[in-house]
């Protein structure tokens, strides 16, 4: 069974997450700086999701501009990554997370999520979510 019970939950989730980062964090700063904007398409439950610098866009919104990085997962990736349960390259090299575009420089803004963390443990004690 996936984590997230739907679409609306990962997008509630999502929402709150990606704007905390890009408004209260370095990293939309970081995006800024480097130019980068960054697709999520996330499967089980399927949500596009597109972040840069001014915020976060949803469904067919996120699919309007053009991403610098793109990078297709399944919910449950998502989830395991917030809660450091994953190994990023590796995922990438066993294709549980797929990538288009310039991956070293979207990997070098990886300091930059380290407040993500945090953040995410927090939401799924709000929604109720495992944390392990």
């Amino acid at each position: 069974m996936a984590v997230y019970k739907d679409a609306e939950q990962l997008k509630a989730m999502m929402g709150e997450l990606w704007t905390k980062m890009v408004k209260e964090t370095p990293f939309g700063k970081g995006l800024e700086e480097n130019g980068i904007n960054i697709l999520f398409i996330v499967e089980d439950p399927d949500l596009a999701v597109f972040i840069d610098h001014n915020g976060v866009l949803f469904g067919e919104e996120a699919l309007a501009p053009t991403p610098v990085v793109t990078m297709k997962q399944s919910g449950d990736t998502v989830h395991k990554y917030w809660l450091k349960q994953i190994n990023v390259p590796k995922a990438m090299a066993t294709r549980q997370i797929k990538s288009k575009g310039p991956i070293a420089k979207a990997l070098a803004l990886q300091p930059l999520l380290k407040p993500g963390f945090a953040i995410y443990r927090e939401m799924c004690q709000k929604y109720n979510l495992p944390l392990e």
